[in-house]
């Protein structure tokens, strides 16, 4: 019993690591963090949530594939699939959505002044004193920044692991310390690979200093994210 529960730990383990690999999982995060300028800690424990709401709904579904037996086993894996398509919709949404509008924001930031775009870098207001400089990133970080993140929490922490399903049904099947070994190896392997991964990629998308990226980062981002949306729009068809 004590070989058939680390073995089921060890899959969950291994299964956890290849799905959290995937960049839905954490690559909007780390170019959001660049775009927006989040702190490490913000992007950090953005991800952390979005990997502990992953293992639970993941987890649910894994309940239901087990309690359901084989007559509705089928509505189960069906449950999941169609709420891994709903998380790459709602991240082409969101991907689009952002980079258009972040794009419009630069633009009106960047904007010759005196131009019908509006002012782009004038740091006078009439009465002399110093106005707010209108850059997107800042007015985003002001007042889209908390939204944009819960928004990347809660779309890509409903998409669910179906991977995980048959190791949960085979833990079941062989007893209560088998279910704990293959729960607890999936949920701290998915939860720190998506930090160790998204810390990595920020590391490197903050050594970054293009200028065509500074101008046009926010759009690129939005388009990349919608991209990674569509790629798992794509595996479901």
């Amino acid at each position: 019993m004590a070989g058939t529960a680390l073995l089921l730990f060890l899959s969950s383990c291994a299964t956890a690591v290849i799905h959290a690999l995937i960049p839905d999982h954490w690559l909007p995060f780390a170019l959001m963090a660049r775009a927006e300028g989040w702190s490490e800690k913000r992007t950090l424990g953005l991800v952390g949530l979005t990997g502990l709401l992953h293992v639970a709904v993941s987890l649910l579904v894994g309940a239901l594939f087990v309690v359901a037996g084989d007559q509705t086993r089928a509505l189960a894996d069906r449950l999941g699939t169609r709420l891994e398509a709903v998380g790459g919709t709602l991240l082409v949404l969101f991907g689009l959505a952002y980079g258009l509008w972040a794009h419009y924001r630069e633009r009106r930031a960047h904007a010759p002044a005196g131009s019908e775009v509006g002012p782009a870098h004038d740091t006078k207001a009439p009465d002399g004193g110093e106005r707010l400089h209108a850059h997107g990133h800042l007015l985003s970080g002001l007042s889209r920044g908390r939204v944009s993140g819960r928004m990347l929490v809660a779309i890509i922490g409903i998409s669910p692991c179906v991977l995980l399903q048959p190791i949960l049904f085979a833990a079941a099947a062989a007893g209560g310390g088998a279910v704990v070994a293959a729960i607890a190896g999936f949920s701290i392997c998915t939860v720190v690979t998506m930090l160790v991964v998204t810390w990595i990629a920020g590391q490197g998308l903050t050594r970054l200093r293009l200028a065509f990226f500074t101008r046009y980062g926010d759009l690129l981002s939005g388009l990349v994210i919608a991209g990674i949306g569509l790629l798992m729009l794509f595996e479901k068809l």
